[in-house]
């Protein structure tokens, strides 16, 4: 579908553009591009759930993206209300792990097992290394706890990516990647990195994960072995 091409299309652009745009500017447009991206792929997925028998994933899948975008609003109403430095942690970061969660499971379901547990289950604990160590050196406090919510999420999405037949999916692994990769920069960006503006760059890699998933369903509507 056109629309996701050029909303990977744009993040890329804009991606490469991080270095020009002010911040505010970026920022605007980035969380504008993800909300598109977010809301049309729900849209399209309850579309091919109606249209391809009421596939359970898919309805997971447009319950994930839909609640992400819903949570990004959320969070850019905060950005305009200039509450930028109190973000994070908050329940808005909970709603978008849940939102990752979510999408994990449309994968387990919509996916065959493809491949031996071993490589995934390694993928989680490494990714659990970095939280580990903040939780150690920092202290278990909300935004550690948060921190290791969102790797243990995105390892577990990745892993999900990795076991089951997604593989056979290229363009929705690519977006899987990107979008886990994002969301274990995000809390690292907002405790330790808040002045490097370069990282804002995430934005884009969540919006080109989302255009990247939806293109790789699209084709047939269902994916090879999906129940």
């Amino acid at each position: 579908m056109w629309i996701f091409r050029a909303i990977f299309g744009a993040a890329v652009l804009l991606a490469l553009m991080i270095l020009i745009l002010p911040d505010q500017l970026f920022l605007a447009v980035s969380n504008y591009i993800q909300i598109i991206a977010a809301i049309a792929g729900a849209l399209v997925f309850l579309y091919l759930w109606h249209r391809y028998g009421r596939k359970d994933f898919l309805l997971y899948a447009a319950g994930a993206f839909g609640f992400w975008g819903i949570e990004n609003i959320l969070w850019y109403v905060n950005i305009l209300l200039g509450q930028r430095n109190i973000l994070f942690p908050s329940m808005i970061d909970l709603g978008m792990i849940a939102s990752i969660v979510i999408l994990t499971a449309a994968f387990w379901i919509g996916f065959s097992k493809k491949t031996s547990p071993n490589i995934p289950l390694l993928v989680i604990v490494l990714s659990l290394l970095i939280p580990l160590w903040i939780i150690i050196t920092q202290g278990a406090g909300a935004a550690s706890l948060v921190t290791l919510l969102y790797f243990c999420a995105c390892g577990s999405l990745v892993a999900v990516g990795l076991f089951r037949s997604i593989q056979d999916s290229p363009l929705v692994l690519a977006g899987i990647l990107l979008f886990a990769l994002a969301f274990m920069i995000y809390p690292l960006r907002e405790q330790f990195f808040t002045t490097m503006p370069v990282l804002n760059a995430i934005g884009t890699f969540v919006s080109a994960g989302f255009a990247l998933i939806v293109l790789g369903v699209l084709p047939a509507g269902t994916p090879a072995g999906s129940s």
